[in-house]
C-alpha cells in the first residue's frame, strides 16, 4: 500500500513538474512567432530580452498565421488544404477544423475568438479554439481583402478588381455596400478609429478615402505614380501615402492637411509608424528610410543588407522587428534611439513570416 502511494505521489509530483516547464507564451506583446520557407518549425522570439526563446513543430507548413492574445492561440493556413489549423500556446496541443475550400487568408475578429477565413469567393467565421463553424459570408467575388474595424463592430469586405466593399456587420450578420475607387484598388485600410476606409486606386493613382461617419467621398490624394496601400498611424492622427516611385506624403487625418512630403530612392516595400506615433518608417529595396511624421527634418537611411520578409513594430511603438530573405537573423531597429540593435539568429533557413498578438500596427 505504501509502495503504491509513493509512486502515485511520484507520478502526481512528475506531472506537476512538467506542466510548470511547458513555456507558456501568452503575452501577445511579448512573443512574436517566426515561420520558414519548407518547413513547420516555427521560431519564437522573446521582443522583451532580445532572444530566440525557443521553437514550436506545427503540423503542416504556414503560408500565413494569426496569433489570439485572448485564447492564447496560434492560427495558420497552409495554402494546399482546406483546414485551418491551430496551436495552443499555453497547453502546447494542436488541432485542425475543415473548411469548405482551400484558404487564401485569415483575419481575428476584435474579441480573439472569431476568424475570417478567406475562401474562392466566400468568407467563413469560425471559432478554431471551440472548433465552432459560426455563419459563412457569400456573394463575393475573388480577390479580395478583409478587415475588422477596430472595435470589431464590422467586417470590410473589398473586392480587388472591382473596388465594390460589402460591410457585414458581425452582431446581426447585416449587410451595407459603398465603392471604394474605381477598381484594380489596393488592400482596404481602416483607421484605427473606425473613421475612414481607404484604398490605393492603381488605374486614376491616387488614394481614395471615405469618411465612414458622414457616410461620403472624404477625399481622393493624386500621386505620381501607383500608390502603395495606404497606412494610417495607430493613434489615427496621420495616413502615409508612397508611391512607387518614392513619393512620400503625409496628411492630418482630420484637417486633410498635408503636413509632410519628400521623395526616396525605390518604390515602397512596407510603411509603418512608431515611438508613440511621431516617426514614419518607410522601407525601399535597399534601405529602411525613418522620418519624422508632422516635421520635415532631414531622414536617416538604414541600408539593408538583404531584402526584407516581413516587417513588424511591436505594441510599444519602440522597436522594429523584419525577416530578411534568406538570412536567419531578424534584423531589429530601436526607433526611440535611432539606432539598429544586435541581430537575432532564428536558426531558420529561410525566415518568412512574423506575427504578434499585439502589434503597433491597427489599421491593417
Amino acid at each position: 500500500m505504501k509502495t503504491l502511494l509513493f509512486t502515485f505521489v511520484n507520478l502526481v509530483i512528475s506531472t506537476s513538474l512538467l506542466a510548470s516547464e511547458l513555456p507558456r507564451y501568452d503575452d501577445g506583446a511579448r512573443w512574436a512567432f517566426v515561420s520558414g520557407k519548407n518547413t513547420r518549425q516555427v521560431a519564437v522570439v522573446d521582443t522583451f530580452k532580445y532572444q530566440l526563446a525557443g521553437y514550436i513543430e506545427l503540423k503542416a507548413e504556414p503560408t500565413e498565421m494569426a496569433v489570439s492574445d485572448v485564447q492564447d492561440l496560434l492560427v495558420y493556413i497552409d495554402g494546399k488544404t482546406a483546414k485551418v489549423y491551430s496551436y495552443d500556446l499555453i497547453k502546447h496541443t494542436h488541432s485542425e477544423m475543415a473548411v469548405a475550400g482551400v484558404p487564401s487568408q485569415i483575419t481575428f475578429h476584435a474579441d480573439g475568438a472569431e476568424l475570417a477565413v478567406a475562401l474562392h469567393n466566400q468568407i467563413a467565421l469560425i471559432k478554431p479554439l471551440q472548433q465552432e463553424y459560426v455563419t459563412s459570408i457569400d456573394g463575393l467575388t475573388s480577390p479580395f481583402s478583409m478587415n475588422y474595424d477596430n472595435g470589431g463592430y464590422n467586417l470590410y469586405i473589398t473586392e480587388a478588381n472591382s473596388g465594390k466593399t460589402t460591410i457585414y456587420r458581425t452582431h446581426d450578420g447585416k449587410r451595407a455596400s459603398l465603392q471604394l475607387g474605381s477598381g484594380h484598388v489596393s488592400d482596404i485600410t481602416l483607421s484605427p478609429d473606425a473613421r475612414l476606409a481607404m484604398v490605393s486606386d492603381h488605374l486614376s493613382r491616387s488614394v481614395y478615402v471615405w469618411d465612414l461617419f458622414s457616410g461620403d467621398h472624404y477625399h481622393s490624394y493624386p500621386m505620381d505614380s501607383e500608390p502603395w496601400r495606404p497606412y494610417v498611424s495607430s493613434d489615427a492622427e496621420h495616413m502615409v501615402f508612397v508611391s512607387e516611385a518614392g513619393q512620400v506624403q503625409v496628411f492630418n487625418t482630420w484637417s486633410g492637411a498635408l503636413v509632410n512630403q519628400f521623395t526616396i530612392e525605390g518604390g515602397p516595400k512596407s510603411i509603418r509608424t512608431g515611438w508613440l506615433e511621431t516617426i514614419g518608417i518607410v522601407e525601399s529595396a535597399h534601405s529602411l528610410n525613418i522620418f519624422t511624421l508632422a516635421e520635415n527634418t532631414p531622414i536617416t537611411q538604414l541600408p539593408l543588407t538583404a531584402p526584407l520578409n516581413e516587417v513588424v513594430v511591436v505594441s510599444d511603438s519602440k522597436t522594429l522587428f523584419a525577416t530578411q530573405k534568406d538570412r536567419s537573423e531578424l534584423l531589429i531597429y530601436d526607433i526611440r534611439f535611432n539606432q539598429r540593435r544586435a541581430d537575432i539568429d532564428t536558426g531558420l533557413k529561410n525566415p518568412q513570416h512574423l506575427v504578434m498578438g499585439i502589434t503597433n500596427t491597427v489599421c491593417h
